[in-house]
Formats: structure tokens, C-alpha cells, sequence
């Protein structure tokens, strides 16, 4: 850092963590009663029935002053058995009844994954937390269903099921060993947690086009939606932060992610959840039990945590930075199918100029991938003209090992033929934005991934092998 003068070694010009002060006696709001929640700072001490007369409050501007609203919508609310997607279901539960003032209009379904294929959990645990949930849900009356995160892997047939109280799990088992097979498949803590909130967001849009929802809810707050924003700039995800933390994720055109809890911090919601007593079930994430080094998520997290306790306007401050942070063009309706991700359905970005950053990490672990036999004078002179062959052969070798013998029988349909059908790394990556070709790169093949995908960039290949056949013949 630099300093006047020299002989300072910087440490006085570093912040100060901000003192604790005393509460007030007296809530700042009703100035009658002793408060018993502090929000931000001193003068937001609140007692119980304001604060949660603030929380209502805060929850039904956000959905009323975006007007996204319409009576005629119909909601599917993601419920996870968390405490935060209690709360959401509490106060949607609270604007529609008839006592509310002004009460919504619109009908909410309520809707829970099951993911507990890539956790190891046991059928009967799954099964009791299934149950669990739909006890939970029927105190309030709606519309319940349940789906697993391995419908992703189905292309027929419903995928949603009814959740009642002695609802029983339908599993598929090849759809369970196909995402058992995927997740197994990608080596990195960060690169599968990625992929499980891509898949997430694949399951919400699949389950409510089934369920006839044009509009869905998840229990997102702004501490989370903070954590998020430093995880997207370290995934080179900062042209997608806009989507992600927003009130609306437009990029679907017929179904909008809607945060209804952004305006709230996870410690509003957890004491909105306190006070009203409402249960939550405790479910097991991939993230559980691992060291704040093992992702990135789990760093970004550890590190706005530990800021909080000395500066408590860190989550606010990075929240209001990352909505200042997006886009211009913040929807993808004047984006053709063939320039979006296949994945998370972004506008592709990897089409850089020379000499950028993106080309130096392609070109970084080119090399990589060659090692010292294979880097040498010749190969650095063909690179700028082969180094997608190159990355092709690397690839073959991964999906082909001379270790196995499925080669050698020409009946069984495998990755490792090279027919018609083949997907390469390259054929794949090249169809994906740059956040996430790190979850193609992190993995050790491309079979394994869901046939939706597949299929896409079999029809992108497809259609670009057919324009570079005619172009000779187009005026």
C-alpha cells in the first residue's frame, strides 16, 4: 500500500473494524417496546412485532414494486427443508390469506429435489425426508410435488410426482447411476458444485413447463446472492452475475426465476423463523463437513462471514455492487439459439481477440497436456494451426484408455467409437460459455453427461458441418 512516508510500513492506513455500541432501550420503530433484534447498525434495533411487521414488509414491496406479478400466474416455489424456504412458504402463505391486506393473487405449487443420489444417501433416510417435507408443506395447504435431480437424465415421461404425507420415493435406477456416473466423473469440489447449481436451474425450468408455472420462487437471500457474486468473478462467470443475483433470471422465455428473499439477509430470515417457530429439516449438501479451502464457494463464503463480524454492511455493499455490475442487455431474446451455452444458457463469450486471458489459459493447458515429450520446437510452431487437433487427441486418449476392452467389442455402443456420433472435448467446449467449459475441463469424459445436452451439440455440429459444406455455393 502506498504511504507518505516512507518509514510507515502501511499498517496505519489499513480500515478499522467498526466498535460494537449498545442497543437502545427502546425499538427505533414503535420507540415503546425493548428491542430484541439489531439488523445492521444501532439505530435498527427493532423489537419483535416490528421486525416482523419489517420482514413482511420488505417481502411483499419486492415482489409489488417489480410488477412482474400477475393474477393469473401460477408460482412453483422451490422448497428445500430449509429454514429460508420455510420462511418464503410462511410469508407467501401470509399474503394470500383472505385476512392479509391487499393479498396476492396468484396460486403457488410448492416443489422438492431429491439429491440425494450424488450424497450417498440411503432410500429409507431419502424416503423419511420426503415425508418430512410433505409435512411441513401441508400446513399451509398447497400444491406439493417432488421430482429427483436425476430426471435430468430422462427424456420421457413425467418427472413430477404429488408429494403426500405417505408419498414414497420413485427412483429410475439407470437415471441414478447415470448421475452417480456424472458426478464421480468431475474431479474438483468447485466444479461440482457449479455443475449442481446448473443442473438446479435445469430442474426448476423442466418441472415448472410439466406443471404449467410460468414463474418460479427460490429462497435466495442477499448473504447468499453476495457469496454467489464473489464465487462467479473467481469462475469467470462476472458476464452471468447480472442473471444470477438478480430479482429475475429472464433467460428462459417462458419461465422467470424470481428472489423474493433478496432484499433480506440470512440472519433477518433466520430470526423471522425463530420467532414464528417454524421447523426445518436438516439435509446434507456436497459441501458438507469440507474444509472453507475445498471450493471456491466455500472460501468466498468463509470470507464475507468473517467480514461480517467487524463490518456489518459487507453483504449490502458487495450485493448493491453486483447488481450496479450487469449487462446492458440483461435478457438473451436478441441471442439465437445457436450464440447461447449450452449449459447454463448464457450468451457464448469465448470468442476473444488474440494476446487475452482466456487464450492464455487455453494455450497454458495445451502445454500442460503435452508435457516435456511432447512440447518441443516443432510443436511450437504448429500450435496457432493444430492446437484444437492437439486438444482433440488429448481428449481421445482420456475417453480411450488401453486399459479397457470395450473397444474391442464392436457391438457395445460407447463413447470411445469413433463414429458419426462421437463428441469430442473440443466439440463440446466450443459450445459453452467460459465458466463453463472449467466444469468440461474438470471432467475426466463427456459421455456422461446428461443426453439433453448431448444432443444439442450433436445438432450444432451437425448444422455447422452443413453450412461449411454449402458455403462454396452461396452467393
Amino acid at each position: 500500500m502506498c504511504s507518505r512516508n516512507d518509514e510507515e510500513d502501511g499498517s496505519q492506513s489499513l480500515m478499522e473494524g467498526k466498535t460494537k455500541l449498545t442497543w437502545t432501550e427502546v425499538c427505533q420503530k414503535c420507540s415503546t417496546e425493548k428491542p430484541v433484534i439489531q439488523i445492521l447498525q444501532i439505530k435498527h434495533a427493532y423489537c419483535r412485532n416490528c421486525f416482523l411487521a419489517h420482514v413482511n414488509h420488505k417481502f411483499r414491496s419486492t415482489l409489488g414494486k417489480s410488477k412482474m406479478m400477475k393474477p393469473s400466474d401460477v408460482v412453483l416455489a422451490a422448497f428445500s427443508g430449509s429454514g429460508k424456504s420455510n420462511a418464503m412458504l410462511h410469508l407467501l402463505h401470509a399474503g394470500l390469506s383472505e385476512q392479509s391486506h391487499k393479498r396476492f393473487l396468484f396460486k403457488v405449487q410448492v416443489l422438492y429435489i431429491d439429491e440425494g443420489a450424488i450424497l450417498g444417501t440411503s432410500l429409507e433416510d431419502r424416503t423419511a425426508n420426503l415425508q418430512a417435507i410433505s409435512g411441513i408443506i401441508e400446513q399451509y395447504g398447497f400444491k406439493s410435488y417432488y421430482t429427483t435431480l436425476a430426471s435430468i437424465f430422462e427424456e420421457t415421461g413425467s418427472k413430477c410426482f404429488p408429494l403426500v404425507k405417505d408419498s414414497t420415493l420413485k427412483i429410475k435406477e439407470n437415471s441414478e447411476e447415470e448421475l452417480k456416473n456424472l458426478f464421480l466423473n468431475v474431479k474438483s469440489l468447485t466444479a461440482r458444485e457449479d455443475l449442481l447449481r446448473q443442473l438446479r436451474r435445469k430442474i426448476f425450468l423442466q418441472s415448472a413447463k410439466e406443471l404449467d408455472c410460468c414463474k418460479v420462487f427460490t429462497a435466495n437471500t442477499s448473504t447468499d446472492l453476495a457469496i454467489h457474486i464473489l464465487t462467479d468473478v473467481s469462475l469467470g462467470r462476472g458476464s452471468q452475475m447480472h442473471h444470477d443475483v438478480s430479482f429475475c433470471d429472464p433467460r428462459d422465455a417462458s419461465v422467470k426465476i424470481i428472489r423474493p428473499l433478496l432484499e433480506l439477509s440470512s440472519k433477518e430470515v433466520t430470526y423471522y423463523s425463530v420467532f414464528h417457530e417454524l421447523e426445518s429439516i436438516y439435509i446434507p449438501s456436497l459441501c458438507t463437513k469440507a474444509s472453507s479451502d475445498s471450493s471456491i464457494h466455500n472460501m468466498s463464503k468463509q470470507f464475507v462471514m468473517e467480514l461480517m463480524e467487524n463490518f456489518p454492511s459487507t453483504v449490502s455493499t458487495v450485493f448493491r455492487t453486483g447488481e450496479k455490475l450487469g449487462s446492458t442487455n440483461t435478457t438473451n431474446t436478441c441471442e439465437t439459439e445457436d450464440n447461447l451455452c449450452i449449459i447454463c444458457q448464457m450468451k457464448l463469450d469465448v470468442s476473444v481477440a488474440a494476446c487475452s486471458s482466456v487464450q492464455a489459459t487455453d494455450f497454458s493447458r495445451l502445454i500442460s497436456s503435452l508435457g516435456p515429450a511432447g512440447f518441443d520446437n516443432k510443436t511450437l510452431s504448429q500450435l496457432p494451426d493444430t492446437s484444437k487437433g492437439i486438444l482433440s487427441n488429448q481428449a481421445d486418449s482420456l475417453l480411450c484408455s488401453s486399459s479397457t476392452s470395450c473397444c474391442s467389442d464392436s457391438d457395445v455402443q460407447c463413447g470411445c467409437h469413433k463414429d458419426v456420433q462421437r463428441l469430442s472435448f473440443p466439440d463440446v467446449e466450443k459450445l459453452c460459455c467460459y465458466g463453463c467449459r472449467l466444469i468440461i475441463h474438470d471432467m475426466e469424459n463427456t459421455s456422461s453427461l446428461p443426453e439433453s445436452i448431448l444432443h444439442k451439440v450433436r445438432t450444432r455440429r451437425s448444422l455447422e458441418n452443413m453450412r461449411e459444406s454449402i458455403q462454396d455455393f452461396l452467393l
